[in-house]
């Protein structure tokens, strides 16, 4: 996945960057105390950058072609396991890591070409390393204020601030793999893969992807983060969830509209189970699908071998389904869970699945829970 995106050669933008959200609130507070705000704001921002950018780092990739490019990454344990987010073609690349003033080629665990990540390990250097915690547990809100940490340009790591303003699975018709959080500061060249940290100091997310034109960039969030981590430790790469089917939305309003079967792949997992094309889809393991980010969350996160419970709609009738999850297979049609509205159009895009196959049963009453 290409993640960056159309960049302007300027350093000066990376601290406009930094500091539009200031000036933003700023012009709308009255002159007298805005000073104060302006210096609070900056105390604390600069408090999360000293007290986290030793666990940030530069990485460099070394291509087969003979090129070379950087991004930022950072630790997330001890034992020197890191995540980065690079922008290049990875096949046969050598990673090294800029640590303690030298740079140490860096151990592949695994490489996620869906989510764009790539999990290291650095096993020279001073010990132990210093590294960052993944935020577990509730949703980051909308405007939650967030601080970056990258290398700009291979420059000294710096930080930024914004606010998480928008969650998209989805951008000019690109798809992405899981809900991405879309944040109102612009990055630059090598900041991709940097952290986004919270207030109490903890990484809600990682930058992927950075929008020239629309000045906000995109980040994956830490959940997502795990699972990319958790997988290709265990297994050396992400084991996706397959089932063979393909949904898409009908009806223009949001509220008004439904996510619907709209293929179902032969060979698959979800042959012979009684679920057919058309069906209403109201739930995947216990949390309500309203719109196509729900189907693509859930599908992201299921594990394989795991038993879920898949609710549709046929006919006005509740029907309930029970998915035993199995491994996207290395020849499925590649990319989204989502199909688009328009018929003409489904041979062009992607298409991809729930998570995967077996039998129905009468389905009990609705629960709107949002647990997983």
């Amino acid at each position: 996945m290409k993640r960056w995106l159309l960049f302007k050669d300027s350093i000066v933008e990376a601290s406009s960057a930094c500091l539009f959200f200031f000036f933003l609130v700023l012009g709308r507070l009255p002159l007298i105390g805005a000073e104060s705000l302006f210096d609070t704001i900056g105390r604390e921002v600069n408090k999360i950058f000293e007290e986290n950018k030793n666990a940030v780092v530069r990485v460099r990739i070394e291509h087969r072609n003979g090129g070379e490019s950087f991004c930022s990454g950072f630790f997330i344990n001890s034992e020197g396991v890191l995540v980065t987010a690079p922008d290049s073609q990875l096949a046969d690349s050598l990673f090294y890591v800029d640590y303690n003033a030298q740079w140490h080629l860096a151990k592949v665990i695994g490489i996620d070409e869906r989510s764009g990540v790539a999990v290291l390990q650095v096993e020279e250097g001073p010990k132990p390393f210093p590294f960052l915690k993944l935020a577990y547990g509730q949703e980051i809100p909308t405007g939650t204020p967030v601080v970056g940490i990258g290398y700009p340009y291979n420059l000294p790591a710096c930080p930024s601030f914004g606010l998480v303003v928008g969650k998209d699975c989805e951008y000019l018709n690109h798809f992405f793999p899981t809900t991405h959080y879309r944040i109102n500061t612009k990055v630059n060249p090598g900041q991709i893969g940097g952290p986004l940290i919270n207030s109490r100091g903890l990484v809600v997310g990682m930058i992927t992807m950075s929008l020239k034109e629309e000045e906000w960039s995109y980040a994956l969030p830490s959940k997502a983060i795990r699972k990319v981590v958790d997988d290709t430790t265990r297994y050396g790469k992400v084991r996706y969830g397959w089932v063979g089917v393909a949904v898409t939305k009908i009806g223009r309003e949001e509220a008004a509209g439904k996510v619907v079967v709209a293929r179902l792949f032969p060979n698959t997992p979800v042959s012979g189970s009684g679920l057919r094309e058309g069906d209403i889809v109201v739930s995947i393991n216990g949390k309500k699908i309203t719109s196509l980010s729900d189907v693509m969350d859930a599908s992201f996160f299921v594990s394989v071998g795991q038993k879920i419970p898949v609710k549709v709609l046929r006919d006005g009738k509740p029907i309930q389904f029970e998915f035993l999850v199995g491994e996207r297979p290395i020849d499925a049609p590649s990319g989204s869970t989502i199909l688009p509205n328009n018929p003409d159009e489904l041979k062009k895009n992607w298409s991809q699945s729930l998570p995967v196959s077996s039998s129905p049963m009468t389905a009990p009453v609705e629960k709107t829970d949002n647990t997983h």
